[in-house]
């Protein structure tokens, strides 16, 4: 009788799979990983004996090469050394801190916490000792660093372990090693691997804090998987034309508008009194297909560009305002930096298209993103503002910071701008999208004299009707292209990717209103995802709102852009939220409701 090998079954084996566990455990071990967090905030509850059992007994389970077992872990309870580890802590902190200083980045540094060493109920000292075992361990002399390594893994198991019973763990790093040794009296061929701070924790955060603040992201996954040989790109993600491209939301449920609306409508107060802020409670109910709508992290992208057409003398300020403009939002020293710090607000800066050469200091900032199409326009008046290829490439660019807030888990971002020139190629777009006369649609932007203003509105109007004959295909598209900038089309890019996704995007002030305008044209189903922030002061802004059909949240006579009026938007945004998810009800706070008519 012949045996097929190919078809014997062992225990716990089927088809040459592994069936030990359920899809419902195999979810809960990545829920695990994707839930553990580096904890720095701690509160001083105590860990039970036995769940700290639990968690050590983890670690022991990790894998080691030729099974040494090379780690100890040493219990740290007493005040008096973690002082002393403390004070090691705050010498090489001091030193990496003079790393920084006079740069974004430092600021930004000296706003993290970064240990928890004395406010941890415990700290553990994780060790390697490499005298471990026999005089021959297997595997251990052709690559003598695996016995740390190994340490690694149980450290691994020990966090992972720890997240599970609800206890957080951070590892510092920044310490004197050699000093820690000593502190802790470690013997000769014993080292140091990880000091960890272990306790529960104040939160969990949905994301890692250096994510968070804009230290640095995630790297794509499909840039760092190679096949062979180094360099040699590995497509595993057949079922996925784009790695990058987050994958689409569910298909909306149509009852979660009215389910909204009807929560809303039971809390203490007389249906429809707090306004505009239901009506925003109920879209942002839709959007995240929830009753519970969070809108905790926030970010604005605020995009550049250069234009062409200020050789006309339309604006009041020279072009390289923009340049200089770009590194005030870079040292955190513009409005809109203000605005975005006092509501708890990110900021990515986006070059779409500035002509000017950044300084490598710059190109390193982790919320710099030197994206140039080219150095600026060209001038409509006299051609096309950009080639269809170029403004493809600009809308992209406002599609990837879609994505970069999707991988991050920002709950809404907003648009803003910064270019001299660019209220003249928003006009000019209202112009050919709306049908605006230009003499209404043309505003004094940056301050300009009469006769700039009378220069201004011929250049629009006779860009226009130069252009309007050859134009083709998707109306928005087309204009974009032709009177626009490249941060005009970066945000109408921003717009269309976020109608993908379903992100809620704040829309800023009169040029981003222009991007919109143009979003709209291209897909409709962008209405559905922006909330207009203000009514700006320049001329034609409230006509163009009025045209689109939508409505501003604030009108406080503001024109200066840069995303300033959707900083403030974001705050009424997040306020309508919690409406919806903190405000009693009748019923929950014992009250009576409303009397019902008589007959």
């Amino acid at each position: 009788m012949k045996i097929d090998a190919e078809k014997i079954e062992t225990p716990g084996v089927r088809g040459g799979h592994a069936e030990e566990f359920s899809s419902v455990e195999k979810e809960l071990i990545q829920r695990v990983i994707h839930a553990r967090r580096d904890i720095r905030q701690f509160i001083s509850t105590p860990i039970p004996a036995d769940v700290l059992a639990r968690i050590l007994e983890a670690a022991h389970a990790a894998p080691s090469v030729g099974f040494m077992q090379p780690w100890n872990f040493i219990m740290v309870e007493s005040p008096e050394i973690r002082g002393r580890i403390k004070e090691s802590f705050n010498t090489v902190n001091a030193r990496e801190k003079s790393e920084l200083e006079g740069t974004v980045r430092g600021e930004l540094y000296n706003s993290l916490k970064l240990e928890g060493i004395l406010e941890a109920p415990l700290n553990i000292a994780v060790t390697c000792d490499h005298s471990r075992g026999e005089s021959f361990i297997l595997g251990k002399a052709p690559m003598p660093q695996t016995a740390p390594y190994s340490v690694c893994l149980a450290i691994e198991n020990l966090w992972l372990a720890a997240r599970a019973e609800g206890v957080g763990v951070g590892w510092v790093s920044i310490l004197e090693k050699s000093a820690v040794e000593r502190i802790l009296g470690l013997p000769p061929g014993v080292e140091l691997v990880a000091y960890l701070c272990v306790g529960y924790p104040v939160e969990f955060r949905s994301i890692p804090l250096l994510q968070e603040v804009g230290w640095k992201g995630r790297d794509r996954l499909k840039t760092l998987i190679f096949k062979n040989q180094w360099g040699t790109p590995a497509a595993i993600f057949p079922d996925r034309s784009r790695v990058d491209e987050p994958s689409l939301p569910p298909a909306p449920r149509p009852d979660i508008s009215a389910r909204a609306l009807d929560k809303i409508n039971r809390k203490t107060k007389p249906p429809g009194s707090l306004g505009m802020l239901e009506t925003v409670a109920v879209r942002l109910a839709e959007l995240q297909q929830t009753l519970e709508p969070k809108l905790r992290r926030k970010r604005i992208c605020v995009y550049a560009g250069c234009h062409g057409v200020t050789a006309e003398g339309v604006s009041a300020y020279p072009g390289e305002v923009t340049e200089q403009m770009v590194l005030n939002f870079l040292s955190g020293g513009a409005a809109i930096n203000v605005l975005a710090r006092h509501g708890g607000i990110q900021i990515h800066v986006v070059d779409a298209g500035v002509g000017a050469d950044w300084p490598a200091e710059l190109l390193r900032q982790p919320n710099f993103f030197p994206r140039g199409v080219r150095r600026g326009t060209r001038n409509f008046h006299q051609e096309p503002a950009m080639t269809a290829a170029e403004c493809e490439q600009a809308i992209e660019i406002g599609r990837e910071q879609v994505r970069l807030a999707v991988e991050a888990g920002i709950d809404v971002l907003g648009i803003g701008e910064m270019g001299i020139g660019n209220t003249t190629a928003a006009s000019a777009l209202l112009v050919a999208l709306l049908g605006f006369d230009a003499e209404k649609a043309v505003g004094r932007g940056t301050g300009i004299n009469d006769a700039a203003l009378h220069r201004k509105v011929e250049v629009v109007g006779g860009a226009v009707k130069k252009h309007a004959p050859q134009a083709t295909g998707p109306r928005g598209r087309y204009w974009l292209q032709t009177v626009g900038g490249y941060e005009i089309a970066a945000m109408a890019g921003t717009i269309l990717e976020a109608a993908r996704v379903r992100m809620p995007l704040v829309v800023d002030g009169f040029i981003a209103t222009a991007a919109a305008a143009a979003a709209f044209d291209i897909d409709s189903t962008c209405r559905e995802v922006c909330f207009f922030s203000h009514r700006s002061d320049e001329q034609a802004h409230g006509n163009t709102l009025k045209a689109l059909k939508v409505e501003p949240i604030l009108d406080l006579k503001m024109r200066l852009g840069e995303g300033t009026g959707a900083a403030l938007a974001m705050h009424l945004l997040e306020a309508s939220a919690r409406i919806l998810c903190e405000m009693a009800t009748f019923d929950s706070a014992g009250i009576s409701g409303a009397i019902d008519a008589q007959g």
